[in-house]
């Protein structure tokens, strides 16, 4: 059965205008990429995997996703336990499902993601790859909005780490919901998740509407300072506002500040700088920079992009 829904998931995407997968061995894949001169994207997936069968309904079935992958790459699937798949697996040292591998057109390894993406940061990955590919990068130039692009791939992690996968696949339709306000269809997305997500989706909805003071009352008082949020959730909150408002709070400060206090990583301290930065406080994002810049990548565009911003190099 398992088989069987993947293999209708697959059909289903390629029907719909969303990724369509090469087939073939892995010698004959890399014959074509050489040929077409296109680097590659292989998907690492097992049946069981949850998030594996996410990034199928969500990401890979989006017609945009499919066009810019049609036109730029050769997308493959392996499945991790069968066949090619645990001799590939091991040597590219896949340690986690989903776990998505972009490849120059020779068989290069460019870089990687693990775990569930939506479409637009799936999107955004693609192009930055398709760019490093064959020397092709060209400079990011720093925008917020740019910044905003490349940061996508931190805050869908840090949903999976602070709601889990039940919750990531659920946003996902609550966000769609929400941008075609649908408010309705919203809420009842959100009463099927456990408390405090259904709190925090409402009053997300409410600050979309405009009613601003609404929501912050309910996030900030009902569920801050009352501790019924996790740091990590706190954290979240934080990348949420620099994903989807053009003006957060001063209160995101405090949500943020718990989540790097507790759960401190350089993806947090980014956050923390980019706040800090979006309310104009630019010597406590210098800080919070010198922080990130410990842990990530020094050619991650997001913390590039956020340096040149702060007048660093």
């Amino acid at each position: 059965m398992q088989f069987l829904l993947w293999g209708l998931l697959g059909i289903a995407a390629a029907q719909g205008g969303g990724v369509q997968f090469f087939t073939g061995s892995w010698e004959t894949l890399l014959q074509e990429a050489r040929k077409k001169n296109k680097p590659i994207f292989v998907d690492f997936y097992t049946v069981w995997c949850g998030p594996c069968k996410m990034l199928e309904r969500h990401t890979f079935s989006n017609p945009e996703v499919g066009a810019y992958t049609e036109k730029n790459y050769i997308a493959y699937r392996i499945d991790a336990e069968r066949g090619e798949g645990p001799r590939l697996a091991n040597r590219f040292k896949i340690r986690a499902y989903p776990t998505l591998i972009f490849l120059d057109p020779e068989g290069n390894e460019l870089g990687r993601q693990v775990g569930f993406v939506d479409a637009p940061t799936f999107l955004a990955l693609l192009k930055r790859y398709q760019e490093k590919s064959g020397d092709k990068r060209e400079e990011i130039q720093p925008s917020w909005e740019n910044f905003q692009r490349e940061y996508r791939v931190f805050f869908t992690d840090f949903t999976q780490k602070a709601w889990g996968s039940t919750f990531a696949e659920r946003f996902s339709a609550w966000r769609t919901a929400i941008e075609q306000s649908d408010l309705e269809q919203g809420s009842q997305i959100a009463q099927t998740l456990p408390a405090p997500a259904p709190d925090v989706l409402a009053a997300l909805a409410q600050w979309h509407k405009g009613q601003k003071e609404s929501a912050l009352h309910t996030l900030h008082h009902r569920l801050y300072q009352s501790q019924k949020l996790s740091p990590l959730q706190a954290l979240w909150l934080g990348a949420y506002a620099i994903v989807y408002w053009d003006s957060p709070p001063p209160e995101t400060i405090q949500w943020v500040s718990f989540g790097v206090k507790k759960e401190p990583s350089g993806a947090a301290f980014l956050t923390q700088a980019a706040l800090y930065q979006r309310l104009g406080r630019v010597s406590e994002a210098k800080e919070a920079l010198k922080e990130a810049r410990r842990d990530l990548p020094a050619d991650h565009p997001a913390l590039h992009i956020l340096t040149s911003l702060n007048g660093q190099k």
